[in-house]
């Protein structure tokens, strides 16, 4: 706040801190890891509930769970770092966007068998994982533009 001639204040008009692209790039890694890993870890804890929920095999909740866990626990790696890996950050988008695809196809042709709430799940978590991946991409696109 500052005072004018007349004694009464103001707030000045300096814009916030931009936030920096790293910074930026960073937030988007750790909210994917945090969302991924921890679906990983209610997978491998839960999947008998899970699987009954979803209409899924157990056994393949596990595996998808185990890797989800991996997953996200790399994804968290990258997001700690001051500096994001251009080439890590790259693959974990591919992988998201591969995912996101993918659950869509097992959505629309019913490979896993699942219910209708684990069809609409797949598909909704797959619009997730897809709007993580493009945020990666943006963030990185404008990661890359300061270096």
């Amino acid at each position: 706040m500052t005072t004018t001639a007349h004694g009464s204040s103001r707030l000045t008009d300096t814009p916030a801190p931009a936030t920096s692209a790293a910074t930026l790039l960073r937030r988007f890694l750790a909210l994917d890891a945090v969302v991924t890993t921890g679906n990983g870890l209610i997978y491998l804890a839960f999947s008998s509930w899970a699987a009954s929920l979803l209409g899924v095999d157990a056994t393949a909740l596990v595996y998808i769970g185990a890797f989800l866990t991996a997953f996200g626990l790399g994804v968290g790696a990258l997001a700690i770092s001051a500096n994001p890996s251009t080439a890590g950050t790259t693959v974990v988008a591919d992988v998201n966007i591969l995912w996101a695809v993918g659950s869509i196809v097992v959505a629309a042709f019913g490979i896993m068998g699942a219910n209708t709430i684990g069809t609409l799940w797949t598909i909704a978590q797959a619009l997730v994982v897809g709007l993580f991946a493009v945020l990666q991409l943006w963030g990185l696109k404008k990661y890359k533009a300061t270096r």
